[in-house]
Protein backbone atom coordinates (compact mmCIF):
# COMPACT_ATOMS: atom_id res chain seq x y z
CA UNK A 1 0.00 0.00 0.00
CA UNK A 2 1.42 3.38 -1.00
CA UNK A 3 1.41 6.64 0.95
CA UNK A 4 -0.72 8.18 -1.80
CA UNK A 5 -3.29 5.39 -1.36
CA UNK A 6 -3.41 5.98 2.39
CA UNK A 7 -3.95 9.69 1.82
CA UNK A 8 -6.81 8.91 -0.57
CA UNK A 9 -8.35 6.77 2.17
CA UNK A 10 -8.39 9.86 4.37
CA UNK A 11 -5.29 9.31 6.52
CA UNK A 12 -3.13 12.27 7.51
CA UNK A 13 0.66 12.08 7.87
CA UNK A 14 0.36 11.73 11.64
CA UNK A 15 -2.26 9.00 11.29
CA UNK A 16 -0.01 7.07 8.92
CA UNK A 17 2.79 7.28 11.49
CA UNK A 18 0.47 5.95 14.19
CA UNK A 19 -0.70 3.13 11.92
CA UNK A 20 2.93 2.12 11.38
CA UNK A 21 3.19 1.59 15.12
CA UNK A 22 0.05 -0.55 14.97
CA UNK A 23 -0.89 -2.58 11.88
CA UNK A 24 1.31 -1.22 9.08
CA UNK A 25 4.97 -1.85 8.35
CA UNK A 26 7.08 0.57 6.32
CA UNK A 27 9.10 -1.39 3.75
CA UNK A 28 10.53 1.52 1.80
CA UNK A 29 9.86 5.17 1.17
CA UNK A 30 6.17 5.54 0.35
CA UNK A 31 5.48 1.80 0.55
CA UNK A 32 3.79 -0.13 3.34
CA UNK A 33 2.48 -3.61 4.07
CA UNK A 34 -0.30 -4.56 6.46
CA UNK A 35 1.04 -6.78 9.22
CA UNK A 36 -2.23 -7.92 10.79
CA UNK A 37 -5.72 -6.72 11.59
CA UNK A 38 -6.14 -4.50 14.62
CA UNK A 39 -8.97 -3.29 16.83
CA UNK A 40 -8.50 0.39 16.04
CA UNK A 41 -11.68 1.48 14.24
CA UNK A 42 -9.76 4.28 12.53
CA UNK A 43 -7.79 1.64 10.55
CA UNK A 44 -10.83 -0.19 9.17
CA UNK A 45 -10.38 1.64 5.85
CA UNK A 46 -7.06 -0.16 5.34
CA UNK A 47 -8.62 -3.60 5.67
CA UNK A 48 -11.64 -2.65 3.59
CA UNK A 49 -9.34 -1.46 0.79
CA UNK A 50 -7.33 -4.69 0.88
CA UNK A 51 -10.45 -6.85 0.72
CA UNK A 52 -11.63 -5.02 -2.41
CA UNK A 53 -8.33 -5.09 -4.34
CA UNK A 54 -5.74 -7.47 -5.69
CA UNK A 55 -2.97 -7.96 -3.15
CA UNK A 56 -0.15 -10.33 -2.35
CA UNK A 57 0.20 -12.05 0.99
CA UNK A 58 3.51 -12.56 2.70
CA UNK A 59 4.59 -16.20 2.88
CA UNK A 60 5.19 -17.32 6.47
CA UNK A 61 7.60 -20.21 7.04
CA UNK A 62 8.57 -19.36 10.61
CA UNK A 63 12.28 -19.20 9.79
CA UNK A 64 14.84 -16.81 8.29
CA UNK A 65 13.20 -17.08 4.86
CA UNK A 66 10.39 -14.81 6.09
CA UNK A 67 12.89 -11.94 5.79
CA UNK A 68 12.82 -12.33 2.00
CA UNK A 69 9.21 -11.15 1.73
CA UNK A 70 9.96 -7.40 2.08
CA UNK A 71 12.26 -7.75 -0.95
CA UNK A 72 9.27 -8.89 -3.03
CA UNK A 73 7.49 -5.65 -2.13
CA UNK A 74 10.51 -3.56 -3.12
CA UNK A 75 10.80 -5.37 -6.47
CA UNK A 76 7.13 -4.90 -7.25
CA UNK A 77 7.30 -1.24 -6.24
CA UNK A 78 10.22 -0.52 -8.56
CA UNK A 79 8.63 -2.45 -11.43
CA UNK A 80 5.41 -0.46 -11.08
CA UNK A 81 7.30 2.83 -10.99
CA UNK A 82 9.34 1.98 -14.09
CA UNK A 83 6.30 0.59 -15.90
CA UNK A 84 4.38 3.85 -15.48
CA UNK A 85 7.54 5.71 -16.64
CA UNK A 86 6.57 9.10 -15.26
CA UNK A 87 9.05 11.82 -14.39
CA UNK A 88 12.56 10.61 -13.56
CA UNK A 89 11.56 6.97 -14.11
CA UNK A 90 11.52 7.56 -17.87
CA UNK A 91 15.33 7.57 -17.73
CA UNK A 92 15.49 3.93 -16.63
CA UNK A 93 12.65 2.46 -18.70
CA UNK A 94 14.06 0.14 -21.34
CA UNK A 95 17.57 0.32 -19.87
CA UNK A 96 17.13 -1.36 -16.49
CA UNK A 97 16.76 -5.12 -16.05
CA UNK A 98 16.05 -6.99 -12.81
CA UNK A 99 18.87 -9.45 -12.10
CA UNK A 100 20.25 -11.93 -9.58
CA UNK A 101 17.96 -12.66 -6.60
CA UNK A 102 15.39 -10.11 -7.75
CA UNK A 103 15.07 -11.86 -11.11
CA UNK A 104 14.99 -15.23 -9.33
CA UNK A 105 11.98 -14.14 -7.28
CA UNK A 106 10.19 -12.96 -10.43
CA UNK A 107 10.88 -16.35 -12.05
CA UNK A 108 9.62 -18.19 -8.96
CA UNK A 109 12.99 -19.69 -8.09
CA UNK A 110 13.70 -20.44 -4.42
CA UNK A 111 15.84 -18.18 -2.26
CA UNK A 112 16.88 -20.38 0.63
CA UNK A 113 17.78 -17.54 2.99
CA UNK A 114 17.95 -13.70 2.89
CA UNK A 115 21.34 -13.17 1.25
CA UNK A 116 20.31 -9.75 -0.11
CA UNK A 117 17.92 -7.02 1.04
CA UNK A 118 18.35 -4.70 -1.96
CA UNK A 119 16.61 -4.86 -5.32
CA UNK A 120 19.24 -5.91 -7.88
CA UNK A 121 19.30 -4.55 -11.42
CA UNK A 122 21.59 -4.23 -14.42
CA UNK A 123 21.93 -0.83 -16.04
CA UNK A 124 24.63 0.20 -18.54
CA UNK A 125 27.25 2.73 -17.42
CA UNK A 126 26.03 2.80 -13.81
CA UNK A 127 27.42 0.91 -10.81
CA UNK A 128 26.11 2.03 -7.46
CA UNK A 129 24.58 0.85 -4.19
CA UNK A 130 21.65 2.62 -2.58
CA UNK A 131 19.78 1.74 0.59
CA UNK A 132 17.22 -0.39 -1.26
CA UNK A 133 18.87 -0.76 -4.67
CA UNK A 134 22.01 -2.39 -6.07
CA UNK A 135 22.83 -1.29 -9.63
CA UNK A 136 25.45 -3.29 -11.54
CA UNK A 137 27.06 -1.91 -14.68
CA UNK A 138 26.45 -4.58 -17.28
CA UNK A 139 25.03 -4.44 -20.79
CA UNK A 140 22.62 -7.33 -21.21
CA UNK A 141 22.05 -8.66 -24.75
CA UNK A 142 18.44 -8.97 -25.85
CA UNK A 143 18.75 -12.78 -25.89
CA UNK A 144 19.46 -12.71 -22.13
CA UNK A 145 16.44 -10.61 -21.13
CA UNK A 146 12.68 -11.02 -21.24
CA UNK A 147 9.44 -9.50 -19.98
CA UNK A 148 7.48 -11.28 -17.25
CA UNK A 149 4.37 -9.18 -16.84
CA UNK A 150 5.59 -5.69 -16.02
CA UNK A 151 9.04 -6.97 -15.01
CA UNK A 152 12.02 -6.67 -17.35
CA UNK A 153 14.26 -9.49 -16.10
CA UNK A 154 17.23 -11.58 -17.10
CA UNK A 155 16.26 -15.00 -18.51
CA UNK A 156 16.18 -18.02 -16.22
CA UNK A 157 19.57 -19.20 -17.54
CA UNK A 158 21.25 -15.81 -17.20
CA UNK A 159 19.74 -15.36 -13.74
CA UNK A 160 21.10 -18.70 -12.54
CA UNK A 161 24.54 -17.93 -13.97
CA UNK A 162 24.70 -14.47 -12.38
CA UNK A 163 23.62 -15.81 -8.99
CA UNK A 164 26.26 -18.56 -9.18
CA UNK A 165 28.90 -15.94 -10.07
CA UNK A 166 28.13 -13.49 -7.30
CA UNK A 167 26.72 -15.59 -4.45
CA UNK A 168 27.80 -18.61 -2.44
CA UNK A 169 26.76 -22.09 -3.62
CA UNK A 170 24.25 -22.49 -0.79
CA UNK A 171 22.27 -19.76 -2.59
CA UNK A 172 22.88 -20.78 -6.21
CA UNK A 173 22.64 -24.59 -5.95
CA UNK A 174 19.06 -24.63 -4.53
CA UNK A 175 17.98 -22.49 -7.50
CA UNK A 176 19.79 -24.69 -9.99
CA UNK A 177 18.33 -27.85 -8.47
CA UNK A 178 14.82 -26.40 -8.66
CA UNK A 179 15.23 -25.20 -12.25
CA UNK A 180 16.55 -28.58 -13.38
CA UNK A 181 13.91 -30.52 -11.44
CA UNK A 182 11.10 -28.41 -12.93
CA UNK A 183 12.73 -28.60 -16.38
CA UNK A 184 12.87 -24.83 -16.66
CA UNK A 185 16.29 -25.28 -18.28
CA UNK A 186 19.06 -27.86 -18.68
CA UNK A 187 22.75 -28.08 -17.97
CA UNK A 188 23.51 -27.97 -21.71
CA UNK A 189 21.49 -24.77 -22.06
CA UNK A 190 23.19 -23.21 -19.05
CA UNK A 191 26.63 -24.07 -20.41
CA UNK A 192 25.69 -22.55 -23.79
CA UNK A 193 24.55 -19.29 -22.18
CA UNK A 194 27.70 -19.22 -20.03
CA UNK A 195 29.78 -19.32 -23.22
CA UNK A 196 27.81 -16.34 -24.53
CA UNK A 197 28.65 -14.16 -21.50
CA UNK A 198 32.11 -15.14 -20.24
CA UNK A 199 33.69 -13.07 -17.48
CA UNK A 200 37.18 -13.13 -16.02
CA UNK A 201 35.75 -13.43 -12.51
CA UNK A 202 33.19 -15.92 -11.30
CA UNK A 203 33.01 -18.47 -14.11
CA UNK A 204 34.80 -21.10 -12.00
CA UNK A 205 32.14 -20.62 -9.32
CA UNK A 206 29.43 -21.22 -11.92
CA UNK A 207 31.07 -24.50 -13.02
CA UNK A 208 31.41 -25.58 -9.37
CA UNK A 209 27.72 -24.87 -8.73
CA UNK A 210 26.72 -26.78 -11.86
CA UNK A 211 28.79 -29.76 -10.74
CA UNK A 212 26.93 -29.75 -7.40
CA UNK A 213 23.51 -29.60 -9.05
CA UNK A 214 21.14 -32.56 -8.82
CA UNK A 215 17.50 -32.26 -9.89
CA UNK A 216 16.46 -35.18 -7.68
CA UNK A 217 16.54 -32.97 -4.59
CA UNK A 218 13.08 -31.73 -3.69
CA UNK A 219 13.64 -28.79 -1.36
CA UNK A 220 16.13 -25.92 -0.91
CA UNK A 221 17.09 -27.34 2.49
CA UNK A 222 18.23 -30.56 0.82
CA UNK A 223 20.30 -28.57 -1.68
CA UNK A 224 21.98 -26.63 1.13
CA UNK A 225 22.75 -29.91 2.91
CA UNK A 226 24.40 -31.23 -0.27
CA UNK A 227 26.53 -28.07 -0.46
CA UNK A 228 27.57 -28.56 3.18
CA UNK A 229 28.51 -32.18 2.44
CA UNK A 230 30.80 -30.90 -0.31
CA UNK A 231 32.29 -28.18 1.91
CA UNK A 232 33.04 -30.66 4.71
CA UNK A 233 34.44 -33.35 2.42
CA UNK A 234 31.50 -35.71 3.00
CA UNK A 235 30.98 -37.97 -0.02
CA UNK A 236 28.80 -40.92 -0.98
CA UNK A 237 25.32 -39.65 -0.06
CA UNK A 238 22.61 -40.20 -2.67
CA UNK A 239 19.44 -38.06 -2.62
CA UNK A 240 15.85 -39.32 -2.49
CA UNK A 241 16.53 -43.03 -1.97
CA UNK A 242 13.51 -45.34 -1.74
CA UNK A 243 13.15 -48.41 0.47
CA UNK A 244 10.70 -51.17 -0.40
CA UNK A 245 8.68 -53.64 1.63
CA UNK A 246 8.20 -57.37 1.13
CA UNK A 247 5.51 -56.82 -1.49
CA UNK A 248 7.33 -54.15 -3.49
CA UNK A 249 5.60 -51.21 -1.83
CA UNK A 250 7.58 -48.08 -0.92
CA UNK A 251 7.92 -47.96 2.84
CA UNK A 252 10.23 -44.96 2.97
CA UNK A 253 11.93 -42.36 0.81
CA UNK A 254 14.78 -40.58 2.55
CA UNK A 255 16.50 -37.29 1.79
CA UNK A 256 20.05 -38.71 1.75
CA UNK A 257 21.39 -42.24 2.04
CA UNK A 258 24.95 -43.58 2.21
CA UNK A 259 24.43 -47.22 1.29
CA UNK A 260 27.88 -48.52 2.25
CA UNK A 261 27.75 -46.97 5.72
CA UNK A 262 24.01 -47.58 6.09
CA UNK A 263 23.65 -43.97 7.18
CA UNK A 264 20.63 -41.77 6.43
CA UNK A 265 20.41 -37.99 6.81
CA UNK A 266 16.97 -36.38 6.94
CA UNK A 267 16.32 -32.62 6.80
CA UNK A 268 13.34 -31.70 8.96
CA UNK A 269 11.00 -28.85 8.09
CA UNK A 270 7.54 -27.69 9.09
CA UNK A 271 6.17 -28.80 5.71
CA UNK A 272 7.24 -32.38 6.45
CA UNK A 273 4.81 -32.56 9.35
CA UNK A 274 1.78 -31.10 7.56
CA UNK A 275 1.90 -33.23 4.40
CA UNK A 276 -0.99 -35.22 2.94
CA UNK A 277 -3.48 -33.39 5.13
CA UNK A 278 -2.21 -35.07 8.28
CA UNK A 279 -1.87 -33.31 11.60
CA UNK A 280 1.68 -32.69 12.88
CA UNK A 281 1.09 -35.31 15.62
CA UNK A 282 0.04 -37.96 13.09
CA UNK A 283 2.96 -37.08 10.82
CA UNK A 284 5.46 -37.34 13.66
CA UNK A 285 4.05 -40.75 14.62
CA UNK A 286 4.39 -41.89 10.98
CA UNK A 287 7.98 -40.59 10.88
CA UNK A 288 8.87 -42.53 14.04
CA UNK A 289 7.40 -45.73 12.61
CA UNK A 290 9.29 -45.22 9.35
CA UNK A 291 12.53 -44.55 11.22
CA UNK A 292 12.06 -47.71 13.31
CA UNK A 293 11.62 -49.74 10.11
CA UNK A 294 14.85 -48.32 8.69
CA UNK A 295 16.78 -48.96 11.92
CA UNK A 296 15.53 -52.56 11.85
CA UNK A 297 17.38 -52.90 8.54
CA UNK A 298 20.61 -51.71 10.13
CA UNK A 299 20.43 -48.06 9.12
CA UNK A 300 21.21 -45.16 11.41
CA UNK A 301 19.16 -41.99 10.90
CA UNK A 302 20.52 -38.51 11.63
CA UNK A 303 18.03 -35.64 11.52
CA UNK A 304 18.95 -32.02 10.88
CA UNK A 305 16.81 -28.91 11.28
CA UNK A 306 16.97 -26.02 8.81
CA UNK A 307 18.94 -23.95 11.32
CA UNK A 308 21.54 -26.68 11.76
CA UNK A 309 22.42 -26.41 8.06
CA UNK A 310 24.24 -23.19 8.96
CA UNK A 311 26.35 -24.70 11.75
CA UNK A 312 29.57 -26.67 11.55
CA UNK A 313 29.07 -29.11 14.43
CA UNK A 314 26.25 -31.22 12.85
CA UNK A 315 28.35 -31.94 9.78
CA UNK A 316 31.42 -32.76 11.83
CA UNK A 317 29.22 -35.25 13.67
CA UNK A 318 28.01 -36.76 10.37
CA UNK A 319 31.61 -37.05 9.19
CA UNK A 320 32.59 -38.83 12.41
CA UNK A 321 29.63 -41.24 12.32
CA UNK A 322 30.25 -41.95 8.64
CA UNK A 323 33.93 -42.77 9.22
CA UNK A 324 33.07 -45.00 12.20
CA UNK A 325 30.40 -46.99 10.35
CA UNK A 326 32.63 -47.44 7.29
CA UNK A 327 35.41 -48.82 9.52
CA UNK A 328 33.14 -51.27 11.31
CA UNK A 329 31.04 -52.13 8.26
Amino acid sequence: MTTAKLYRLGFSKDEVRRAVRCCLRRIARGRYVATGSCEDARHEAIWAALSEEDFEEFAHRDDMRDEIEPLRVLIRTRAEQIHTASGRWRVTKGREVFSHLSAALVHGLPIAYPAQTRVEVFRPNVSRKYRHLYVRNREIPSAHRKMVGIYAVTTVERTLIDVARDYDPDVSVPMLDEAIRRRLTSRLRLEAVLEECPESRGDAAVVCALNLTDGRREAPSESIAAVRFFEHGIAGFEPQVEFFGDHGEVIARVDFCHRDAKLIVEIDGVEKYTMNGRTPRASIAAEKAREAALEARGYKVIRLTFGELFRTAPFERILGVLASRLRTG
